[in-house]
Protein backbone atom coordinates (compact mmCIF):
# COMPACT_ATOMS: atom_id res chain seq x y z
CA UNK A 1 0.00 0.00 0.00
CA UNK A 2 1.36 2.86 -0.88
CA UNK A 3 1.71 6.15 1.32
CA UNK A 4 0.16 9.18 1.09
CA UNK A 5 0.73 12.94 2.23
CA UNK A 6 -1.55 15.72 2.68
CA UNK A 7 0.06 19.23 1.50
CA UNK A 8 -1.05 22.34 3.65
CA UNK A 9 -1.05 25.70 1.56
CA UNK A 10 -0.73 28.70 3.06
CA UNK A 11 -3.23 31.72 2.19
CA UNK A 12 -1.55 34.97 1.71
CA UNK A 13 -3.32 36.06 5.16
CA UNK A 14 -0.57 33.38 6.44
CA UNK A 15 2.05 33.96 4.47
CA UNK A 16 1.85 38.07 5.27
CA UNK A 17 1.53 37.10 9.53
CA UNK A 18 4.77 34.87 9.55
CA UNK A 19 6.67 37.69 7.35
CA UNK A 20 5.05 40.23 10.27
CA UNK A 21 6.19 37.75 12.89
CA UNK A 22 9.78 37.12 11.69
CA UNK A 23 10.35 40.92 11.26
CA UNK A 24 9.06 41.40 14.93
CA UNK A 25 11.49 38.50 16.06
CA UNK A 26 14.57 40.73 14.04
CA UNK A 27 13.27 43.92 15.20
CA UNK A 28 13.39 42.14 19.14
CA UNK A 29 16.45 40.94 18.46
CA UNK A 30 18.09 43.92 16.88
CA UNK A 31 16.81 46.63 20.33
CA UNK A 32 18.54 43.75 22.42
CA UNK A 33 21.96 44.43 21.14
CA UNK A 34 21.45 47.91 20.69
CA UNK A 35 20.23 48.08 24.75
CA UNK A 36 23.08 45.84 25.98
CA UNK A 37 25.59 47.72 23.63
CA UNK A 38 24.29 51.16 24.83
CA UNK A 39 24.44 49.56 29.02
CA UNK A 40 28.05 48.21 27.85
CA UNK A 41 29.35 51.50 26.27
CA UNK A 42 27.92 53.75 29.24
CA UNK A 43 29.42 51.62 31.92
CA UNK A 44 32.58 51.92 30.41
CA UNK A 45 32.90 55.46 30.32
CA UNK A 46 31.21 55.64 33.32
CA UNK A 47 34.74 53.56 34.63
CA UNK A 48 36.97 55.41 32.42
CA UNK A 49 35.80 58.42 34.30
CA UNK A 50 35.93 57.59 37.49
CA UNK A 51 39.38 56.07 36.99
CA UNK A 52 40.94 59.09 35.42
CA UNK A 53 38.96 61.51 38.13
CA UNK A 54 41.20 59.10 41.05
CA UNK A 55 44.40 59.26 39.54
CA UNK A 56 43.91 63.05 39.55
CA UNK A 57 42.91 64.20 42.64
CA UNK A 58 41.43 67.97 42.82
CA UNK A 59 43.72 70.31 44.84
CA UNK A 60 40.75 70.73 47.62
CA UNK A 61 40.15 67.29 47.58
CA UNK A 62 40.87 66.32 51.45
CA UNK A 63 38.30 68.24 52.03
CA UNK A 64 35.79 65.33 52.93
CA UNK A 65 31.96 65.59 54.81
CA UNK A 66 30.94 63.39 57.04
CA UNK A 67 28.67 60.02 56.97
CA UNK A 68 25.21 62.06 58.13
CA UNK A 69 24.50 65.11 57.07
CA UNK A 70 24.96 68.65 59.60
CA UNK A 71 22.18 70.01 61.59
CA UNK A 72 22.09 73.29 60.84
CA UNK A 73 20.32 75.94 62.82
CA UNK A 74 16.82 76.68 60.33
CA UNK A 75 13.58 78.52 60.78
CA UNK A 76 10.74 77.02 61.66
CA UNK A 77 8.46 77.01 58.23
CA UNK A 78 7.27 73.99 56.44
CA UNK A 79 8.41 73.53 53.49
CA UNK A 80 6.19 72.48 50.44
CA UNK A 81 6.88 70.62 47.45
CA UNK A 82 5.26 72.91 45.53
CA UNK A 83 7.63 75.13 43.57
CA UNK A 84 7.06 78.48 44.91
CA UNK A 85 6.80 81.76 42.64
CA UNK A 86 10.25 83.73 42.77
CA UNK A 87 10.39 87.06 45.36
CA UNK A 88 12.43 89.60 45.79
CA UNK A 89 15.02 88.81 47.44
CA UNK A 90 16.20 85.36 48.57
CA UNK A 91 15.62 85.65 52.11
CA UNK A 92 11.86 85.82 51.14
CA UNK A 93 11.58 82.60 49.92
CA UNK A 94 10.16 79.23 52.31
CA UNK A 95 12.81 78.32 54.46
CA UNK A 96 14.71 74.89 54.90
CA UNK A 97 13.27 72.44 57.06
CA UNK A 98 15.42 71.20 60.33
CA UNK A 99 18.45 69.37 58.37
CA UNK A 100 20.14 70.53 55.74
CA UNK A 101 23.31 69.42 53.66
CA UNK A 102 26.06 68.52 55.07
CA UNK A 103 29.08 70.78 55.59
CA UNK A 104 32.90 70.41 55.84
CA UNK A 105 33.31 70.03 59.28
CA UNK A 106 37.04 71.13 59.10
CA UNK A 107 36.72 74.61 57.34
CA UNK A 108 35.84 78.15 59.08
CA UNK A 109 36.54 80.99 56.62
CA UNK A 110 33.66 83.69 55.93
CA UNK A 111 31.71 83.93 52.96
CA UNK A 112 33.21 85.88 50.16
CA UNK A 113 31.76 89.93 49.99
CA UNK A 114 28.64 90.28 47.72
CA UNK A 115 29.60 91.12 44.12
CA UNK A 116 27.11 92.80 41.63
CA UNK A 117 26.10 89.99 39.21
CA UNK A 118 22.98 88.59 37.58
CA UNK A 119 21.73 85.47 36.60
CA UNK A 120 23.83 82.42 35.45
CA UNK A 121 24.08 81.82 31.94
CA UNK A 122 26.69 79.18 31.17
CA UNK A 123 27.96 76.24 33.17
CA UNK A 124 31.59 75.22 33.06
CA UNK A 125 32.64 72.06 35.34
CA UNK A 126 36.70 71.67 33.39
CA UNK A 127 37.10 68.06 35.32
CA UNK A 128 33.96 66.33 33.84
CA UNK A 129 34.31 68.13 30.48
CA UNK A 130 30.58 70.22 30.97
CA UNK A 131 30.10 73.33 28.97
CA UNK A 132 26.44 74.10 28.60
CA UNK A 133 24.36 76.74 28.62
CA UNK A 134 21.75 77.66 31.42
CA UNK A 135 18.30 78.70 30.78
CA UNK A 136 15.62 80.17 33.34
CA UNK A 137 13.47 76.87 34.41
CA UNK A 138 9.87 77.20 36.05
CA UNK A 139 7.06 75.32 36.48
CA UNK A 140 3.84 73.91 35.09
CA UNK A 141 0.72 73.13 36.42
CA UNK A 142 -0.48 69.11 35.37
CA UNK A 143 -3.67 67.19 36.75
CA UNK A 144 -2.79 64.58 38.96
CA UNK A 145 -4.96 61.80 41.26
CA UNK A 146 -4.95 63.88 43.73
CA UNK A 147 -5.46 67.12 41.85
CA UNK A 148 -3.49 69.63 40.55
CA UNK A 149 0.37 69.71 41.58
CA UNK A 150 2.79 71.75 40.12
CA UNK A 151 5.90 70.49 38.77
CA UNK A 152 9.64 71.63 37.53
CA UNK A 153 9.56 72.29 34.15
CA UNK A 154 12.25 69.96 33.03
CA UNK A 155 11.08 69.66 29.31
CA UNK A 156 12.30 73.58 28.49
CA UNK A 157 15.63 71.77 28.96
CA UNK A 158 16.43 70.89 25.21
CA UNK A 159 19.83 71.96 25.08
CA UNK A 160 20.85 73.42 27.87
CA UNK A 161 20.35 73.34 31.93
CA UNK A 162 18.14 75.10 34.24
CA UNK A 163 18.10 77.36 37.11
CA UNK A 164 15.22 77.22 39.28
CA UNK A 165 13.79 80.18 39.23
CA UNK A 166 13.22 81.05 42.69
CA UNK A 167 16.85 79.87 43.63
CA UNK A 168 19.40 82.33 44.46
CA UNK A 169 21.16 84.91 41.19
CA UNK A 170 24.80 85.04 41.18
CA UNK A 171 26.68 87.32 43.56
CA UNK A 172 24.77 87.19 47.23
CA UNK A 173 24.12 84.65 49.76
CA UNK A 174 21.82 82.12 49.13
CA UNK A 175 21.38 78.62 47.40
CA UNK A 176 21.67 78.44 43.21
CA UNK A 177 20.22 75.08 42.24
CA UNK A 178 20.56 73.92 38.54
CA UNK A 179 19.04 70.98 37.21
CA UNK A 180 19.78 69.24 34.14
CA UNK A 181 19.22 65.92 31.87
CA UNK A 182 21.29 62.57 31.94
CA UNK A 183 20.16 60.53 29.40
CA UNK A 184 17.63 62.64 27.34
CA UNK A 185 17.84 65.87 25.03
CA UNK A 186 21.10 67.26 25.46
CA UNK A 187 22.48 65.07 27.98
CA UNK A 188 24.33 67.74 29.72
CA UNK A 189 24.67 66.35 33.20
CA UNK A 190 25.46 62.87 32.12
CA UNK A 191 29.31 63.51 33.37
CA UNK A 192 27.89 63.90 36.95
CA UNK A 193 25.70 60.77 36.36
CA UNK A 194 29.11 58.82 34.88
CA UNK A 195 31.17 60.46 37.63
CA UNK A 196 29.25 58.48 40.77
CA UNK A 197 31.39 56.08 42.14
CA UNK A 198 28.94 53.19 43.05
CA UNK A 199 31.56 50.58 44.89
CA UNK A 200 33.28 53.43 46.63
CA UNK A 201 29.86 54.81 48.99
CA UNK A 202 28.81 56.00 52.13
CA UNK A 203 25.86 55.09 53.33
CA UNK A 204 24.26 58.21 55.23
CA UNK A 205 20.96 56.59 56.03
CA UNK A 206 18.80 53.64 54.11
CA UNK A 207 17.61 55.98 51.61
CA UNK A 208 20.66 58.24 51.01
CA UNK A 209 24.48 57.49 49.91
CA UNK A 210 27.64 59.46 49.51
CA UNK A 211 30.56 59.81 47.82
CA UNK A 212 34.12 61.67 47.58
CA UNK A 213 35.36 61.41 43.99
CA UNK A 214 34.13 65.02 42.86
CA UNK A 215 35.34 66.68 46.46
CA UNK A 216 37.21 69.93 45.53
CA UNK A 217 36.49 69.81 42.00
CA UNK A 218 36.29 73.55 40.83
CA UNK A 219 32.07 74.29 39.24
CA UNK A 220 32.41 77.62 37.01
CA UNK A 221 29.10 79.98 36.32
CA UNK A 222 29.63 83.26 34.12
CA UNK A 223 26.56 85.57 34.09
CA UNK A 224 25.75 87.58 31.11
CA UNK A 225 28.45 90.20 31.09
CA UNK A 226 30.96 87.31 31.21
CA UNK A 227 31.98 87.52 35.10
CA UNK A 228 32.94 84.40 36.66
CA UNK A 229 31.92 82.91 39.71
CA UNK A 230 34.28 79.66 41.62
CA UNK A 231 32.31 77.13 43.78
CA UNK A 232 34.56 74.38 45.25
CA UNK A 233 32.54 70.49 45.35
CA UNK A 234 32.06 69.71 49.01
CA UNK A 235 29.40 66.74 49.20
CA UNK A 236 27.73 64.24 46.08
CA UNK A 237 25.10 62.68 47.37
CA UNK A 238 22.84 59.58 45.68
CA UNK A 239 18.95 59.59 46.84
CA UNK A 240 16.23 56.67 46.25
CA UNK A 241 13.72 58.65 44.50
CA UNK A 242 11.12 56.07 42.91
CA UNK A 243 8.86 54.48 45.58
CA UNK A 244 9.50 56.35 48.06
CA UNK A 245 7.06 57.75 50.29
CA UNK A 246 6.11 61.09 50.10
CA UNK A 247 7.06 62.14 53.00
CA UNK A 248 10.82 61.10 51.55
CA UNK A 249 10.59 63.41 48.49
CA UNK A 250 9.56 66.41 50.85
CA UNK A 251 12.85 65.20 52.85
CA UNK A 252 15.34 64.51 49.68
CA UNK A 253 14.08 68.24 48.55
CA UNK A 254 15.80 69.85 51.47
CA UNK A 255 18.88 70.31 49.19
CA UNK A 256 16.88 72.86 46.89
CA UNK A 257 15.84 75.12 49.67
CA UNK A 258 16.99 78.66 50.18
CA UNK A 259 20.34 79.15 52.99
CA UNK A 260 21.80 82.13 54.03
CA UNK A 261 25.56 80.52 52.71
CA UNK A 262 27.10 81.34 49.16
CA UNK A 263 26.19 77.90 48.01
CA UNK A 264 25.47 76.03 44.10
CA UNK A 265 23.53 72.48 44.20
CA UNK A 266 23.42 70.48 40.86
CA UNK A 267 20.61 68.34 40.23
CA UNK A 268 20.59 65.18 38.45
CA UNK A 269 19.39 61.50 37.79
CA UNK A 270 21.11 57.95 38.08
CA UNK A 271 21.90 55.65 37.04
CA UNK A 272 22.92 57.06 33.35
CA UNK A 273 20.20 54.62 31.53
CA UNK A 274 17.68 55.40 33.98
CA UNK A 275 16.33 57.75 36.67
CA UNK A 276 15.48 55.90 40.02
CA UNK A 277 17.72 58.02 42.14
CA UNK A 278 18.71 61.79 42.39
CA UNK A 279 22.40 62.83 42.25
CA UNK A 280 23.39 65.58 44.48
CA UNK A 281 26.42 68.06 44.45
CA UNK A 282 26.82 70.66 46.94
CA UNK A 283 29.21 73.25 46.17
CA UNK A 284 30.53 76.44 48.47
CA UNK A 285 32.11 79.71 46.39
CA UNK A 286 35.36 79.63 46.28
CA UNK A 287 37.50 82.65 48.04
CA UNK A 288 38.20 85.41 46.20
CA UNK A 289 35.91 84.56 43.55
Amino acid sequence: MSGCSIEVKMTESDKGRRTIGNALIVIGAVLLVAIGGYYGWTRYQGQQLRANLRSTPAPGAAVTTSASPTIMPSPTAPLSLTPVPPTATATELPQSPAVTPAQPTNTATAPPAPVSAGLPVRIVIPDLEIAAPVVEMGWQVVETANGPQSEWDMDALKGAVGHHINSAPLGVPGNIVISGHNNIYGREFEPISLAWDDDNRTRVDDLTDSSDILNGRTIQLFDAAGQQFDYTIRAFYRLHDTGVSLAQRIENARFMQPTTDPRLTLVTCWPPWGNTHRLIVVARRAEGS
